[in-house]
Order: structure tokens, then C-alpha cells, then sequence
């Protein structure tokens, strides 16, 4: 199962970043807890929203972002705790999980972010052991190269296939995405297929962060 699909089926607060830190998936649980819409938020800095605090009141989430720099270190990733502003201003406390998918390239990566309010953390232990079980690298991603390929994408999607692509990135499921769009399940699954063959990735998860850099959603 694509680890995209995981995180669209769980009821847990979840979204990822790219190597870059922009905010490629951000699900619905998430906008519940803290306020944020995928409208607003996807292709940003996840620091700029988030304003992240470790449990002493020092500043946790910035442009450099420290779980990104011990990726690049190869350096394991452990649960911790911060605080996290809400659209509303006010701040909570929550606890983070992360999984590094390894992408397309050498260089790209995707970090999903599960969290929950520290009361609730525990809720999330099997959903993360899911999606370690899932990817093919879920530890670290491979040996970052010096000179990443930027090649443009050649082929351009439909606009329903942007559409797809945008619910996608909202952690919305093959159902829901069939429903809003008024279509079937069937359709919405040749969609998929027909933008993952046009991206040439192998999963739901590349084909989300790829549409982002490229600024194709």
C-alpha cells in the first residue's frame, strides 16, 4: 500500500515535507487540530506555520530545520515532543513521529509528520509501524548526490487529473476523492494511474511531491 493511502485512512493529524521543508501533504485531521487549510498551506515552509517550541520555550522549527539537517547527517529520527501554534494563535503541545520515504532521486525525500496532542500520542504507534512496513527504505533515505537532477517534467496533466492530484495532497482517500468529485472509484483509480505514468514515479506519495516542486498544484 502506498504510504499516502495510510495517511489518508487514518483519523491521526499528518502531513510531509519535502527535502526543501515545504509542506507537500496535509490531511484533514490536521487542519481540524490546528486550524490550517491545505489551500493555504501546501508548497509553504512547514516553519512559518507551525512556529515549533521544544518543551523549554526555545525555538524548535526554523529555515534550517533540525530533523532535515539529521537526515542529511544519517542520523536516526526519534519521537519528541514540541509546542505548535494553531491558526488561531494559540499554542499546543504535541508529540511527533517521523518516517523518511526515500523518493524518486537521490536527493529527494519525503517526511511524514504524525502527531498528536501529548495525551493522545500513543494512538499513533501502530499507524506509524504501518508505514514503516510499507516503504521500501523506511529508515533513512539513500546518500545524498552533490549535483541533483532537476529535469523539468515533460508531459502536462488534465485539469481533472490536477484535481485528483490537489485531494491527494489534502490526504483525502479513493472514496471521498470519487464522492467530491462525483465519479466513481474506478475512475478516480485510472486517474491515479494516468498521473503517476505521466510523472513517471511508482507511488501516490512521489507523484504529491513532484506536482508540489514542479508547482504543478
Amino acid at each position: 500500500m502506498d504510504p499516502l493511502d495510510i495517511i489518508a485512512g487514518t483519523a491521526d493529524a499528518a502531513f510531509a515535507t519535502d527535502e526543501g521543508c515545504r509542506i507537500t501533504i496535509w490531511n484533514r485531521a490536521a487542519e481540524r487540530l490546528l486550524g490550517y487549510e491545505a489551500a493555504q498551506i501546501l508548497g509553504q515552509p512547514c516553519h512559518e506555520f507551525l512556529c515549533g517550541r521544544d518543551v523549554f520555550g526555545n525555538r524548535f522549527c526554523d529555515g534550517s530545520c533540525p530533523p532535515s539537517q539529521m537526515i542529511r547527517r544519517r542520523e536516526a529520527l526519534h519521537h519528541f515532543e514540541m509546542d505548535v501554534r494553531k491558526a488561531s494563535g494559540e499554542t499546543i503541545r504535541a508529540a511527533f513521529s517521523l518516517v523518511v520515504v526515500p523518493g524518486p532521486r537521490r536527493t529527494q525525500y519525503t517526511l511524514i509528520h504524525l502527531f498528536q496532542p501529548v495525551d493522545r500520542s500513543r494512538e499513533s504507534d501502530e499507524l506509524i509501524r504501518r508505514i514503516l512496513a510499507t516503504s521500501p527504505a523506511p529508515g533513512l533515505p539513500p546518500q545524498l548526490d552533490a549535483h541533483p537532477s532537476t529535469a523539468p517534467i515533460a508531459t502536462p496533466l488534465t485539469a481533472r487529473e490536477i484535481e485528483v492530484l490537489r485531494l491527494m495532497a489534502e490526504g483525502i482517500s479513493t472514496s471521498r476523492m470519487a464522492d467530491s468529485m462525483f465519479i466513481s472509484v474506478t475512475t478516480v483509480r485510472t486517474h491515479v494511474q494516468n498521473i503517476l505514468r505521466k510523472l513517471e514515479v511508482h507511488s501516490k506519495l512521489e507523484a504529491v511531491s513532484l506536482a508540489l516542486r514542479n508547482h504543478l498544484i
